[in-house]
């Protein structure tokens, strides 16, 4: 008999492959980075797409710089009223015209990444669409940034998010959208407060000197930061030993820029703080520390206006509408504190010195708009309703209503009506 070999087979056994490293592109796609870019693309584009339904149906008023627009309106066109003009000006020389003697009361850090964009573009790209272009992505870096520091604060991501919906939502929040600073400020205020929760103390210093360039109420998230720094050091005065403390001062680093620029420009270092001497229309603004007095007074002049039954729109805007919000901050930054103790300090203090310098002048006039920056609302506002459930329905509630007071605000503005 042949004995008879089994061959062996020749099936290779079965290998496992090495999984395949996600691609760039798909790590991109599910980073906060890509879904905050969708909700702020989306928000842009809805706010863009109201105002071509509406801006054309709505009576102007002189909010709209016809001079510089035309009589027909375009597709950015309504981002710039009031204050947009302003910034326009500054692109074409304004500091160094007498007859805009005024314009330093606007800083220059936002009218510079306009032009830097039209530089690096060969003018190209119009003054609208660059600042179209420079508020989307400081919007996207705000809204990135928003979120990375409610994780600090609140448990969950639904509560991060909802931090979000609350900035978006906020009555002032299309600010964001039209030719002005608050993007940009907002951008860089939340970066460098988010370095300060994450100890990146040089990139914190880094974000807070073009900060000072943009406007004056920088000096809060320079406290803020400042305050952050020191928990860090467990509130110890031997703590702030340290030569990241240098930091602070070099922040100052924009606006000694800005005074050496108006130097330059105008003769006077200081042309930011004297502009408002050369606009009548700014008479009301007018030093007063006691901004404890100041806001009784807005709201005995709030509780008349609504007690007409028929207030007009500089009564809500200027008066009703800012006095809301300035109680809204107040209530949060306490709670803020009570709910967090120390750690909860740093942001609560910053609302409340927030609350005082905004009051300074003798006037609440725009303290809605100057309300946005102001972090601590939104993390407040769903803290609150996360520890209590008794208050998520009116959380949701406040949203709607926000929601729906930005859209009013928003028609107000497309139209040329003041708005804040």
């Amino acid at each position: 008999m042949t004995d008879v070999t089994t061959a062996p087979s020749q099936a290779a056994a079965p290998t496992t492959e090495p999984e395949r490293a996600p691609s760039r592109l798909r790590a991109f796609a599910a980073s906060d980075w890509a879904r905050t870019l969708v909700i702020v693309l989306a928000w842009h584009a809805v706010l863009t797409a109201v105002a071509i339904l509406f801006q054309g149906t709505i009576p102007l008023s002189e909010g709209y710089p016809t001079r510089l627009l035309g009589p027909e309106p375009s597709l950015l066109s309504h981002t710039t009223r009031w204050d947009g003009e302003a910034y326009y000006m500054i692109l074409h020389g304004a500091y160094s015209d007498p007859a805009t003697a005024w314009s330093p009361a606007f800083y220059p850090f936002f009218p510079f990444c306009v032009w830097l964009v039209q530089t690096i573009t060969f003018g190209k790209v119009g003054f609208l669409a660059a600042g179209m272009l420079v508020n989307l992505v400081a919007s996207w870096l705000a809204v990135t940034a928003l979120l990375k520091i409610a994780r600090h604060f609140l448990a969950g991501e639904r509560g991060a998010w909802l931090v979000v919906a609350a900035y978006l939502t906020a009555p002032t929040a299309f600010f964001l959208h039209v030719f002005y600073t608050e993007a940009v400020f907002c951008a860089l205020g939340f970066w460098a407060f988010l370095f300060a929760l994450r100890r990146q103390w040089v990139w914190m210093g880094l974000v807070l000197m073009p900060l000072t360039a943009t406007r004056i109420t920088a000096v809060l998230f320079v406290g803020l930061c400042f305050l952050e720094f020191w928990r860090s050091r467990d509130w110890r005065l031997r703590g702030l030993l340290s030569w990241h403390l240098l930091w602070f001062p070099a922040s100052l680093a924009g606006f000694a820029a800005y005074t050496v620029l108006l130097k330059i420009m105008t003769g006077d270092p200081l042309a930011m703080f004297h502009a408002y001497e050369h606009a009548k229309s700014w008479a009301y603004h007018v030093t007063n520390p006691n901004f404890v007095g100041t806001f009784l007074t807005e709201v005995g002049i709030s509780w008349d206006a609504l007690a007409t039954r028929m207030p007009t729109n500089w009564q809500l805007l200027s008066h009703v509408l800012p006095v809301v919000g300035l109680v809204v901050l107040a209530a949060c930054s306490v709670y803020l504190f009570v709910a967090l103790r120390k750690d909860g300090l740093p942001l609560a203090l910053f609302g409340l010195a927030s609350f005082a310098m905004f009051t300074f002048n003798s006037n609440v006039v725009s303290v809605h708009r100057y309300l946005l920056p102001c972090v601590v609302i939104y993390i407040a506002l769903v803290l609150a309703a996360q520890r209590h459930r008794v208050l998520r329905p009116a959380l949701h509630i406040y949203l709607y209503a926000t929601t729906v007071v930005q859209a009013m605000i928003y028609l107000l503005f497309v139209a040329g009506y003041w708005a804040g």
